[in-house]
């Protein structure tokens, strides 16, 4: 029964991403969560399904990725997993545990709710987000998809952009975190221990479900008026933001 909950979760969560670019993700998160014991294992098998949901919508939007946005992100993504494996090999050392999978790190959740709070809604809207700000918030997300598992809220509110279509958002976001979903197995194959290959029958069918949920929420994008897109994108946002302070809290 948990498999079965579990695929049709995360059918559900990517046609979600796919048709209002994010919210899918950390809602994925959060139904792993219940179901998984291990903390570090669903941040570890969350990203393996992100990242073919990732891919996938890169693939499907790939004429709408804005290449100088994603170069700028990787400048900052790759230093930032950097840092993480840093600050795990440290802490690891620091409190003498035989490996990273007894760790249990979640400040940065509310830190997170109320930067995208503060983004939304109390910055100054009339001051355009410049380009290079994406490769700064690529290190942010470095750390955020290792010890959160989920970077899309954290990069979600630098899109909110009159100049940025709904099809650019979704491309040149779903390429970003397909990146930093990549860029972070290494860290938990070495530092947790984590065996992929040997949970294959459980992460297969996950696979197949985001790519048919992915392929189907383009579908429904196309019938989405592009105001509507961003009106529904913000309340997304705005919505992760509170759920993840009240969880804290």
């Amino acid at each position: 029964m948990e498999s079965i909950i579990l695929i049709a979760a995360a059918f559900f969560t990517s046609a979600l991403s796919a048709i209002i670019g994010m919210g899918g993700g950390i809602t994925l998160l959060g139904i792993m969560a219940l179901l998984m014991p291990s903390g570090f294992l669903v941040v570890a098998y969350h990203g393996i399904i992100q990242l073919v949901s990732n891919v996938t919508r890169t693939a499907v939007y790939r004429d709408h990725v804005n290449r100088l946005i994603f170069t700028r992100f990787l400048m900052g993504l790759l230093p930032g997993l950097a840092l993480s494996a840093a600050l795990i090999y440290g802490i690891v050392y620091a409190n003498q545990v035989g490996s990273a999978s007894d760790l249990k790190i979640d400040f940065l959740k509310p830190i997170i709710g109320l930067y995208i709070l503060w983004f939304l809604y109390f910055r100054r809207k009339k001051k355009a987000v410049v380009v290079e700000t994406f490769k700064w918030m690529g290190v942010l997300a470095g750390i955020a998809t290792v010890f959160i598992g989920a970077m899309g809220p954290i990069i979600a509110p630098l899109f909110i952009n009159d100049e940025l279509k709904k099809e650019d958002v979704i491309a040149t976001k779903a390429a970003c975190q397909a990146a930093g979903h990549l860029g972070k197995m290494p860290i938990f194959f070495l530092f947790f221990n984590v065996d992929y290959i040997s949970d294959w029958r459980l992460l297969l069918p996950l696979v197949i479900a985001v790519y048919v949920g992915t392929k189907i929420g383009k579908r429904m994008l196309g019938k989405l008026p592009e105001h509507l897109f961003q009106v529904l994108f913000k309340i997304a946002l705005t919505m992760i933001a509170l759920r993840l302070i009240i969880i804290a809290l």
